[in-house]
C-alpha cells in the first residue's frame, strides 16, 4: 500500500507543478513556454485519471465476483496495468477464502439434499402463500409425479389433503390415509415453523406409519384375544364344573343345587357385563361437531355432578375461550375423568378436584384435571388407558379407554402425570 501511495504522490505533484509552471510562465507571458507546460500538466492528469479508472475497474471485478459469486479470475500480472502492486495479494486472498467457502456450502448443500433425500418419511417447506418452496424423495413418491408446486396442487392427490397440510398446526399431529394405484399410505403428518431471510416458513413432515399400525393392530389383537379368553374362561370354567358335577343328580346334589345355580347365575352375569362393556368401547359414535362458549360448558358439568354429589373448583382464562368439538362426547370426558378424580382420595381423607381451562401458545384449548388423591403407581401409569385394566374393585377398566378414544376422535390428546400420595393431573389438548 505504501508503494501505491507513493505512485499516486508523485502523480498528483507532476500535475500541480507542471500547472504551477503554467501559471508562472502566464505571468511573465512566455506564451508558447506556459502552453508547453499545460500540455504536459493535462498529458499527467490523464495518465493520474488512467491510474486511479484501472484502479476501480479492478476493484469492481473483485466486487462483481464476489456478488455473482464468480470466483475465477485472479489479478496475477496485473500491477503493469494499473493495479497497484501491495493490492495484488490481498485481492488473490481474498478470491481464495470466498472460493473455499463457495465449496464448503456447496458441499453442505449437497450433503444436507442428500440426507434429507435418503431418509424414509416425507418432507414439505411452504410459505404464507402455500408455495412449495422444497420437498424430498420420500414425499414425491408419496405424491407422485407431477411434481406439486403448491399445496392445491394436491388435490389430485385426495380432495382434503391441501386444507389439512394448510391448517395444521405446530405440535399437532394427523392421521391421513391415502390410496394409489392399490397401495394404501396412513401418514403422520407434522408441523413446525421456522424464519428463512426474513419469511415465515412451515416444515411439514408426513411419516409412513401404514406398517407400524399394522404390527400395533395385530399386537392389539393379541391382547384383546388374551383378554377376552381369560374372562370368558374365567366365568365358563365354574359354570362347566358345576354342570358336570349336578349333570347326575341325587340327593347330596340337591341339596347344593339352589348355591350352585346362584354360582352360575352371577358368572353367567359377570359375562354378559363384561361383553355389554365391550361393546360399549366398540360403538363410540363419530362427533358431531359445535362450538360452544367453555364457561357455559363447565358451568352445566358442575350442576350436573353436584346433584351426584361430586363437587369441584374450576376456572376458565380467559374468559371468552370457545370450544370446537362435539360438546355430548367431550362431556363424557370430564365427568368420568372428575368422577374418577373425586373417588381417588386415600382411606380417611378428602380430596381437592380443580378443573382449568385455557389456552396454549397456538390458541388451542387444553382442559386439566387435578386433583390430591393418592396418585397413581408408576408401574400402571403407562397401563391406565388400556381397556379393561383397571385398580378399582369394582370398576370395569373401559372409562379412560374410552376417554381416550372420544379425545382421539377429535384429533387431540389426553395425558396423564401422577405422584403417589400427592395426586394427578389429566391433561386434555384439542
Amino acid at each position: 500500500m505504501k508503494n501505491y501511495k507513493s505512485k499516486l504522490f508523485v502523480k498528483i505533484l507532476r500535475v500541480v507543478l507542471f500547472s504551477v509552471a503554467t501559471g508562472f510562465f502566464l505571468f511573465f507571458k512566455l506564451y508558447w513556454v506556459s502552453i508547453l507546460c499545460a500540455l504536459v500538466a493535462a498529458v499527467f492528469i490523464y495518465r493520474l485519471v488512467l491510474f486511479q479508472e484501472r484502479t476501480v475497474k479492478d476493484m469492481k471485478r473483485l466486487i462483481d465476483a464476489i456478488r455473482f459469486a464468480e470466483f475465477n479470475i485472479s489479478f496475477k500480472n496485473f500491477s503493469d496495468k494499473g493495479l497497484a502492486l501491495e493490492l495484488i495479494p490481498t485481492m488473490e486472498a481474498s478470491i481464495s477464502h470466498f472460493n473455499q467457502r463457495l465449496r464448503k456450502m456447496e458441499a453442505e448443500q449437497n450433503f444436507y439434499d442428500c440426507l434429507l433425500n435418503r431418509i424414509d418419511f416425507g418432507i414439505i417447506v411452504v410459505d404464507k402463500q402455500s408455495k412449495i418452496n422444497w420437498i424430498n424423495k420420500a414425499a414425491l413418491d408419496v405424491f407422485g409425479k407431477p411434481q406439486p408446486r403448491t399445496l392445491s396442487d394436491l388435490k389430485s392427490v385426495s380432495p382434503d389433503l391441501p386444507e389439512t397440510l394448510d391448517r395444521l398446526l405446530p405440535k399437532e399431529t394427523k392421521i391421513i390415509r391415502l390410496e394409489q394405484e392399490k397401495t394404501v399410505h396412513q401418514l403422520a403428518v407434522t408441523a413446525i415453523y421456522l424464519i428463512s431471510e426474513g419469511r415465515e416458513l412451515k416444515l411439514i413432515s408426513l411419516k409412513n406409519i401404514q406398517s407400524v399400525l399394522e404390527e400395533s393392530e395385530s399386537d392389539a389383537w393379541k391382547k384383546l384375544i388374551r383378554v377376552l379368553t381369560h374372562e370368558i374362561m374365567n366365568s365358563l370354567t365354574p359354570i362347566i364344573s358345576l354342570s358336570e358335577t349336578f349333570s347326575e343328580p341325587n340327593d347330596e346334589n340337591r341339596k347344593w343345587l339352589n348355591r350352585a345355580m346362584q354360582t352360575i347365575h352371577r358368572r353367567s352375569k359377570g359375562l354378559v357385563d363384561f361383553v355389554n362393556n365391550y361393546k360399549k368401547l366398540t360403538h363410540i359414535p363419530q362427533p358431531v361437531m359445535s362450538r360452544f362458549p367453555a364457561r357455559e360448558w363447565i358451568d352445566d358439568i358442575a350442576r350436573l355432578l353436584k346433584a351426584d354429589g361430586f363437587v369441584f373448583n374450576y376456572s376458565v382464562q380467559p374468559q371468552d375461550i370457545i370450544i370446537e368439538a362435539d360438546r355430548g362426547l367431550l362431556e363424557q370426558v370430564m365427568i368420568n375423568l372428575i368422577k374418577n378424580a373425586c373417588e381417588s382420595a386415600p382411606p380417611g381423607k378428602s380430596v381437592t378436584v380443580q378443573v382449568a381451562v385455557s389456552k396454549n401458545e397456538y390458541q388451542r384449548p387444553v382442559i386439566q384435571v387435578f386433583d390430591t388423591g393418592e396418585g397413581i403407581l408408576p408401574e400402571v401409569l403407562d397401563k391406565i388407558f388400556v381397556p379393561f385394566f383397571t385398580t378399582k374393585t369394582a370398576g370395569s377398566g373401559i372409562g379412560l379407554s374410552i376417554c381416550r378414544q372420544i379425545v382421539n376422535l377429535h384429533g387431540g390428546a389426553i395425558s396423564v402425570q401422577s405422584e403417589p400420595e400427592k395426586g394427578s393431573v389429566f391433561t386434555i389438548q384439542l
